[in-house]
């Protein structure tokens, strides 16, 4: 089987909780890490294909709330997983799901679980039944 690509654009604080949530998959995809839109653009513009891209909802202090507007109108099939931070407006990430432009939100503080339940569900892979051992709470 083919790796898929996925491309991740967060703010720092998120970097590690994100990585060790895609541990689970590292048979599978190759992570690309970037930490701004431009970098986001020109990997797209290269023809490089991702089945997922993770981009925190406020970069640099700006929202991206626009940014992932035009982004899906020049890469109608791309996938955007979005991260909502603390200070996103409601009636943007409201937009955003009504107009599909996003694959799924995830809002802060999420736990590994949910994100890998997002990656399992947009790049296609079968859920195993059993939970990773790193991602067990031994709650019941």
């Amino acid at each position: 089987m083919d790796k898929k690509n996925v491309l991740v654009c967060v703010k720092k604080d998120i970097l590690h909780p994100i990585g060790w949530a895609l541990r689970e998959f590292e048979k599978m995809v190759i992570v690309k890490y970037v930490d701004n839109t431009k970098q986001i653009d020109d990997l797209l513009e290269a023809g490089i294909s991702f089945c997922v891209l993770i981009i925190d909802s406020i970069l640099q202090d700006k929202s991206t709330f626009e940014y992932i507007k035009s982004l899906k109108e020049r890469h109608k099939h791309q996938r955007i997983l979005y991260i909502v931070s603390e200070g996103s407006n409601k009636e943007d990430i409201i937009e955003l799901i009504r107009s599909k432009i996003v694959s799924g939100v995830l809002i802060r503080p999420f736990t590994a679980e949910q994100m890998s339940d997002y990656i399992y569900k947009l790049c296609g892979f079968q859920k195993p039944t059993e939970v990773p051992w790193y991602m067990q709470t031994g709650i019941k």
